[in-house]
């Protein structure tokens, strides 16, 4: 039985090879190839254009000294001072040599006195603002914080 399968497997290859081989010698080439024929020079005509009558010689004859740009030109001015809102004034409270002691201290002042602020870190140093427009308020601040050995001032800045 394997003799038999052998034999069909050795037989339909040795058809395949043969077939291949016929196909390959009697290959024909049915490309067709397409020469174009160039003239020579000699038998170019010789077309040059008249220079008085090219249009780059119009461009360099015309005065007209009005520039257009290939777009429409559109102005638009909006009014955004009612959409930013104004400026606030505010009240900056400046510290010398200041640490986590003393900003714990301001927090603690601030707290106890009812006075709304904003604590802000810039480079590592605490900014400290106030919302208060009442100077006695103010130099509350600075006479407590002077308890506590903290020397401090209050400068106006505008938010």
């Amino acid at each position: 039985m394997q003799k038999k399968i052998l034999g069909v497997f050795f037989t339909l290859l040795f058809v395949g090879v043969i077939g291949i081989l016929y196909s390959f010698f009697n290959y024909t080439n049915d490309t067709i190839v397409q020469t174009k024929q160039y003239p020579s020079p000699m038998q170019k005509e010789n077309k040059t254009q008249n220079i008085r009558s090219s249009w780059i010689s119009g461009l360099a004859k015309s005065s007209k000294n009005k520039y257009e740009y290939p777009v429409n030109e559109l102005f638009m001015q909006i009014n955004l001072h009612k959409y930013i809102p104004p400026k606030v004034k505010s009240y900056k409270l400046v510290i010398s040599n200041i640490d986590r002691y003393s900003v714990f201290c301001v927090i603690q002042t601030l707290s106890d006195l009812n006075l709304p602020f904003v604590l802000s870190k810039d480079k590592n140093v605490p900014n400290i603002y106030i919302n208060s427009s009442k100077d006695d308020m103010l130099k509350k601040v600075t006479k407590k914080l002077k308890e506590y050995d903290i020397n401090s001032k209050i400068v106006e800045e505008w938010l």
